[in-house]
């Protein structure tokens, strides 16, 4: 496993906020198995933008070290 960045583990809350929709949708209890491709795929997507998303908001709000 990766260690994350402190800025990254702190993305990680906003990241579960965006997949939880998804996941309610999918349903909580679905084995991973049994998920579609585009079940799989629109997952990924949320992942990947809300960690961007959220990764660049923490950014914006650090100070610059120079």
């Amino acid at each position: 496993m990766v260690d994350f960045t402190e800025e990254e583990t702190q993305a990680l809350p906003a990241v579960m906020r965006a997949l939880a929709p998804e996941m309610e949708r999918i349903g909580w209890d679905r084995p991973l198995a049994q998920l579609t491709q585009s079940d799989m795929h629109r997952l990924i997507v949320i992942t990947v933008e809300a960690f961007r998303a959220e990764m660049a908001e923490i950014a914006s709000l650090a100070e610059v070290p120079f």
